[in-house]
């Protein structure tokens, strides 16, 4: 990736731009007005039943927020897809959800923090199947699909001030019908525009995997209201009598070959050993907006170092210490962006390096409930103080996934062994997460027939898809006629 770009950007602008927002200068997408009527028509079908939505795109066939798992939805059956929209620093929109890039790509910093082509030049951490095609799209690019696709449309509007451009485009695109939900932060003019013609969820099944059983299923779609809204949209457009169809093997659109990418050479260890060891201030909260902004930059500039030593393959005792102190002692920030960043990147680093100690310091990680938490948690939200540390426990079963052992698996079964109450006195629950790596790490039918039967919907929804996603191999659809039959009608045709 352009390692040196990257880190003038992020440490000239550590608080969100506020850029002009514009449409993309390109002209837009054509239409012939017979493709028009044609379209519109399929619109108003769709309007005329009980829709099927996805959360961010079909997440479980292709990368959130990406034009293939937008496309996956409608391959599948479904109606529509729920989008979040952000604008770059030079005013285009796209459609990405986080606050800041970190979780997905490989940088640092917020979507308004660099403009569309720099976007489009850093890696995805965990692009998917579709790899180096991966990318982050307009929101042009995902209009003019569901254009051609006559899908219905969530927008979610993640930034304020962004209603009138996506009016405006709506508008110039004759997509108004398409719009079936926004939402009520930011999205005003949306709302208040005559052409809205906004409709009710009967609710979501997404957030406990309830999309994948047909009695949780069954009793949504008799609930009052218009559309559904899932992860996964198998087992809804079965029971709405239709057909599942094929995923795309292809992307939409053919990877981006990018002169000079990736060609800045790395800092030398010592160099980036000695940003991770300047940490000093580690404990100490700025206050002022001042403070504030410096004690980011030097955070970010730590974060970056414990990211780059895992570029380096760095696998050394000092640097497994470094790591290791970095996530004993994450830095304290009042702003969620920068708490504890350092700390989880070193944690990931140390996870993917295989370092001796990772594991041990994962389980220290998920468990901890730090009282110096007190001192920056905000009291609004009503959570408890562990909660502050969601960025570090976050990152752990996500990088374990690709740390498999005995040790890693104990800790997966530890977690899931745990109350609901308990684990969510520890942080954001991942019984999901858990799950998911327990199954990666230990792909066997006994493993998946355990997950199945568990005492949470989460975890059996869980090794459900995930062996629907690997039902090639013997032991996963074995899994699947012995515990959850029924999602055996969820495959996809050959």
């Amino acid at each position: 990736m352009m390692r040196a770009a990257i880190i003038v950007v992020f440490l000239a602008s550590v608080v969100d731009a506020q850029p002009r927002f514009r449409v993309e200068s390109a002209s837009l997408p054509a239409e012939a007005p017979a493709e028009a009527t044609v379209r519109h028509a399929k619109v108003d079908q769709r309007r005329a039943g009980v829709s099927a939505i996805c959360h961010r795109g079909a997440s479980e066939f292709a990368h959130e927020n990406t034009l293939e798992a937008y496309r996956a939805s409608f391959e599948l059956g479904a109606d529509g897809n729920e989008i979040d929209v952000r604008a770059t620093k030079d005013g285009l929109l796209v459609c990405f959800h986080d606050g800041t890039i970190e979780g997905q790509l490989k940088g640092f910093g917020g979507i308004a923090d660099y403009t569309l082509d720099e976007l489009r030049r850093i890696p995805f951490r965990a692009p998917g199947r579709f790899g180096a095609a991966c990318r982050i799209p307009t929101l042009v690019e995902v209009l003019d699909l569901h254009r051609r696709y006559r899908g219905l449309l969530h927008l979610d509007i993640k930034q304020p001030g962004l209603d009138d451009p996506v009016a405006e485009l709506l508008s110039r695109m004759d997509m108004w019908d398409h719009v079936a939900h926004c939402n009520t932060e930011n999205g005003d003019a949306i709302l208040v525009n005559p052409n809205y013609r906004g409709r009710r969820y009967k609710g979501q099944l997404y957030e406990d995997h309830a999309e994948v059983e047909p009695g949780a299923i069954g009793e949504m779609l008799k609930k009052p209201g218009d559309d559904v809204i899932v992860d996964d949209p198998r087992g809804v457009i079965l029971a709405l009598a239709r057909t599942i169809g094929k995923v795309s093997a292809e992307p939409v659109v053919p990877p981006q070959i990018v002169d000079g990418l990736g060609q800045e050479p790395l800092p030398p260890t010592g160099e980036l050993l000695a940003i991770l060891r300047n940490a000093a201030d580690w404990d100490r909260i700025a206050e002022s907006k001042q403070q504030q902004e410096e004690s980011a930059r030097r955070i970010m500039a730590r974060a970056r170092a414990a990211d780059l030593l895992l570029d380096r393959n760095a696998a050394t005792d000092e640097v497994f210490a470094a790591l290791e102190d970095r996530v004993r002692h994450r830095s304290l920030h009042r702003d969620w962006r920068y708490h504890g960043l350092d700390g989880e990147m070193a944690l990931r680093s140390l996870i993917l390096l295989h370092a001796p100690q990772a594991v041990e310091l994962a389980r220290h990680t998920l468990w901890r409930d730090d009282p110096d938490l007190a001192r920056v948690q905000d009291p609004k939200f009503g959570l408890p103080r562990a909660w502050a540390d969601f960025r570090l426990k976050q990152v752990v079963f996500p990088a374990l996934e690709r740390h498999p052992g005995a040790d890693t698996e104990q800790l997966c079964r530890d977690y899931l062994a745990l109350e609901e109450g308990e684990a969510r006195r520890l942080g954001p629950p991942s019984f999901d997460s858990a799950a998911r790596t327990l199954l990666i790490i230990s792909p066997q039918k006994e493993t998946a027939v355990e997950l199945m039967r568990h005492r949470l919907r989460v975890v059996r929804g869980r090794a459900i898809i995930e062996c629907l996603a690997r039902a090639p191999e013997p032991w996963a659809r074995e899994a699947l006629r012995q515990a959850a039959p029924h999602a055996i009608a969820y495959l996809q045709p050959d």
